[in-house]
């Protein structure tokens, strides 16, 4: 008999209400956006303060520059956004996406679609589908990063399902839509430009790679295998091809930047030599490995650092009972309830304690042997996560493995296990409601369900078991300061945070297990009653994630925007007014708070400091080696509570000065300080001297007198054969014109002189001319750009002009274009396939 073929609304059907679903859970929970309120995210601030000078020079003089000097005293920002350009058609795909809230909303509902799409693929139902997506985007991580404005992750983790909806399709045969799929997805990942996402997913994806060639290789199907690879290969390719500029300018800052190697022996801050990040800092955030119960419990470590205590916490009861005069909110109080291995977090990875309970009767009722490849990349990705906490295999991975020193905060590896197991946990459910075995069933729901429930249970009942002390290292730095009730009170309270909160998993588990068992006892048609307790799932876990998730970001985060600038997150201070009235072409500020961890003072000017994961690295080894303790020699100079000492203490920071720090904030509410020793923008040397190593070029900073001499490396010195140095007391040279990619130099001089200018040396892009006749520069003192004039009088240009990125840029384009004809193409070729 043949099957009739459902219409093609009916088909469409299930897809329109998935979509309704999640919008209508996206806009429920971010219902604050739609009331006109606005979320202030900490990195977002400081997006816009690096950023700033370059949005401006591009809506003001219609000019796209892939430098700016605002920022560490100037910098490529290809990690920051480069204004204008070519344009790069997968923008315009992101747009209906973004439109729901391009920092927030939007990568919420987005995860949702694409790992819809996922289960889609794999076939688990449209029903079975929703629970994944709302599982898997609503895991509190991806609420957790929003709120902290790690917008480029949130969104890389959106479109990490529709990539292994390739690899999925791989295995099912359906080569076109793998390929397209793989193309589209990755090509979307890698455009928002968070490598570490997608580094992860490349794993991931070479997890299931290596299980489709096992698979093949037992159905003796290699044909298959190489028809996958092929398709496979041409979508990645496709996906690097529409991100080359993106590609090429990471490929460029691996190398130039603190993820990349150093040049000197000893570098400043590393206890052992790596091609890339320093292994302690690459580590600092790593999970421990009891912590990886977050997983089930939220709150096994206590949640976020600074975490809220109600009013009937121990606590909140021990303050109001020794401290009568203390003054507290009627919501509660602040403290340090988290205890995990972390320096501190915004909140546990929890995926939910039904996923857990799910991924595990996955992991018994599912038949095919993928589930084994999913649960060696989910073990795995939890090994990596460990960091520090499991050096012999971290080890290994980040001195030998390609590519994963260049990356930190390794804990972010547990995004991975949040789609393993939600893949799992789904898969397991539709063999669960679709197996004819009773006893198998039942035996597998009774195991399943009784482990997470009863470690829950055993947290609730007796955390000691496990080895928890509700202490850590890190209390050591602050428990003298308060008094021993207040800490026997947060020990309790953590405790009490832990309990609690393994009690709620426990109910959760036995609520789906209660659901499923219901299942298995049911008269009714087989088919209603899988539905009906999918439809079941779906509410509890909703449920679950939603409760955890409003700890993190909850509607009282959401500012009115009369209290929160959008367009202009740093208000304008009286120190701020102060400097603007300077209206030089060029200086830079120091602030000396915190300066190498904010960004308000590159809103409004050329910062010393700044914030950024890639800077430079010979800008990070000179804040190591000279900028930090010429910071600390000022501050230090304030103790006198004289001010000629402490402008005084000025002329010894050679480091600062030949960095044109001309003036430096103390306080917002306070005039700067002008530095009289700031080296202005450019000078002639007397005298050049030639040094052997990297090492001899840093060093040479404690002794240097900047004015006089030009330290340069030998492997110049060939290139000043015969050039003969005469000083000149009547030479200049003046900065005339500043753009961020564009400087424009005067200069007059009897005889052929040595110009060093305050800017930053970066070889790959600065070009420079004088009298529009393309010469050499040079770094020089470490850091700074130099130059060979000529006697006479001279123009001196500096256009910053990368061809290989601008090229790369120019394919990106083109390939995007085709990708959407391919797009196009690959949707009629079906159509045509299913007319036929």
């Amino acid at each position: 008999m043949i099957q009739q073929k459902k219409p093609v609304l009916q088909q469409i059907l299930p897809h329109v209400f998935a979509i309704v679903c999640f919008l209508a859970v996206t806009f429920v929970y971010f219902s604050p956006l739609i009331e006109g309120r606005v979320l202030p995210q900490s990195d977002v601030q400081q997006f816009k303060g690096t950023g700033r000078e370059l949005s401006q020079y591009y809506y003001n003089e219609g000019q796209s520059s892939a430098w700016t000097g605002t920022v560490f005293s100037g910098m490529p920002s290809y990690q920051i956004g480069v204004w204008g350009g070519a344009p790069n058609f997968l923008d315009y795909l992101e747009m209906p996406l973004k439109a729901l809230g391009s920092s927030t909303a939007g990568a919420v509902f987005t995860g949702m679609l694409m790992a819809y799409i996922l289960f889609c693929i794999m076939g688990v139902g449209f029903l079975p589908a929703i629970l994944g997506a709302i599982a898997y985007s609503l895991s509190s991580y991806n609420i957790i990063i929003l709120d902290a404005g790690h917008v480029t992750k949130a969104w890389s983790i959106a479109y990490m399902p529709l990539i292994i909806a390739g690899m999925v399709a791989a295995f099912k045969r359906k080569y076109l839509m793998s390929g397209l799929l793989m193309a589209f997805g990755l090509a979307l990942q890698i455009k928002n430009n968070h490598l570490q996402i997608t580094y992860y997913t490349g794993l991931l994806c070479a997890f299931l790679y290596i299980g489709l060639l096992i698979n093949d290789i037992r159905k003796k199907n290699l044909s298959g295998f190489f028809k996958a690879t092929g398709v496979l290969a041409a979508g990645v390719l496709v996906a690097v091809l529409c991100n080359l500029g993106n590609i090429y300018s990471n490929y460029e800052m691996s190398k130039e930047s603190i993820r990349g190697q150093s040049e000197l022996s000893k570098p400043t801050n590393s206890e052992k030599q790596s091609s890339g990040l320093d292994k302690e800092y690459a580590f600092a955030w790593s999970y421990g490995k009891m912590e990886t119960l977050s997983l089930l419990v939220p709150d096994i470590n206590g949640g976020a650092s600074g975490g809220l205590l109600s009013p009937n916490s121990n606590l909140y009861k021990a303050i109001r009972a020794n401290a009568p005069g203390a003054q507290l909110d009627a919501k509660g109080i602040q403290a340090q309830t988290y205890w995990g291995d972390q320096p501190f977090t915004s909140g546990p990875v929890y995926i939910g304690a039904i996923v857990c309970f799910l991924f595990l009767l996955g992991m018994f009722t599912i038949k095919n042997p993928v589930k084994w490849v999913l649960l060696a990349a989910t073990v795995f990705f939890i090994f990596l996560s460990w960091g520090h906490n499991f050096e012999t295999f971290n080890d290994w991975f980040f001195y030998h493995f390609p590519m994963y020193n260049k990356f930190r905060a390794v804990s972010t590896a547990l995004v991975i296990p949040a789609l393993t197991m939600v893949m799992v946990a789904i898969w397991g459910v539709k063999e669960f409601l679709e197996e004819e075995d009773k006893k198998k069933q039942t035996r597998s729901l009774y195991i399943s369900a009784g482990i997470t429930a009863g470690i829950s249970l055993l947290l609730w009942l007796a955390p000691g078991i496990f080895g928890l002390t509700f202490s850590t290292e890190s209390d050591t730095q602050w428990i003298s300061q308060v008094p021993d009730w207040y800490y026997t009170a947060l020990l309790a309270d953590r405790k009490d945070l832990l309990s609690s909160d393994a009690l709620r998993s426990f109910f959760f588990i036995l609520l789906a297990g209660v659901v499923l068992f219901a299942t298995l006892k049911a008269k009714g048609n087989k088919q209603q009653m899988a539905f009906y307790a999918t439809l079941a799932l779906v509410v509890l876990v909703l449920v679950d994630l939603w409760g955890v998730d409003k700890r993190y970001l909850d509607n009282d985060k959401f500012l009115p925007k009369s209290s929160y600038n959008v367009s202009q997150p740093f208000p304008k201070t009286a120190v701020d007014e102060a400097i603007l009235q300077d209206k030089g072409l060029s200086h830079r500020v120091l602030n000396l708070n915190n300066p190498f961890t904010e960004t308000k003072t590159s809103y409004y000017h050329k910062s010393i400091g700044g914030y950024h994961a890639a800077k430079l690295k010979r800008y990070q080894e000179l804040i190591d080696y000279r900028l930090q303790p010429e910071i600390n020699h000022i501050i230090g100079s304030f103790d006198s509570q004289n001010i000629d000492t402490i402008i005084g203490s000025f002329k010894a920071n050679t480091a600062l000065n030949m960095l044109n720090a001309k003036y430096i904030i103390f306080s917002a509410d306070q005039p700067p300080l002008q530095n009289p020793y700031a080296m202005g923008n450019a000078w002639f040397v007397q005298e050049l001297n030639f040094v052997d190593t990297p090492d001899q070029e840093i060093e040479s900073l404690n002794t240097l007198d900047p004015l006089k001499t030009a330290v340069l490396n030998k492997k110049y010195e060939e290139e000043f054969s015969g050039f003969n140095l005469v000083p000149d007391s009547t030479a200049h040279i003046e900065l005339t014109e500043y753009k961020p990619n564009i400087l424009k130099y005067k200069s007059s001089a009897k005889t052929e002189q040595f110009a060093v200018l305050s800017e930053i040396y970066y070889q790959n892009g600065w070009e420079a001319y004088i009298d529009g006749q393309e010469v050499p520069h040079y770094c020089a003192d470490w850091t700074l750009r130099a130059i060979r004039i000529p006697a006479g009088e001279h123009e001196i240009e500096f256009k910053f002009i990368p061809h290989k990125y601008n090229t790369a840029r120019t394919v990106a384009s083109i390939s995007t274009g085709l990708l959407i004809l391919l797009l196009l193409g690959g949707i009629v070729f079906t159509f045509v396939r299913k007319e036929k």
